[in-house]
């Protein structure tokens, strides 16, 4: 294979794999930046959550009872990490 054919054929995988990079970090968030997932028929639980603020540096505790899992509560952080579920009997149905 020639210099010149196997530089077109580097020069067309990098070209593609900016291509692919630039439209997928576009489909990555929202204009918020925060990705929120889809909600069924628009009509989940926007009641607003109890939220701890924490010194900068440490992350913020978000706590609000599971509209759907009557007599659970749901603690979320803004680090990435997993919501952490717990039965609560303050959160009744």
């Amino acid at each position: 294979m020639s210099k010149k054919r196997r530089a077109t054929k580097y020069l067309i995988a990098v070209a593609s794999v900016a291509i692919a990079v630039s439209a997928l970090s576009g489909c990555s968030s929202d204009k918020r930046g925060k990705g929120d997932a889809p909600v069924a028929n628009h009509r989940g639980d926007d009641s607003p959550a109890n939220v701890t603020n924490f010194p900068d540096g440490f992350a913020n505790i978000a706590t609000k009872c599971v509209a759907d899992a009557p007599g659970f509560r749901a603690f979320v952080t803004t680090r990435d990490a997993a919501p952490v579920i717990i039965a609560d009997p303050a959160c009744k149905g």
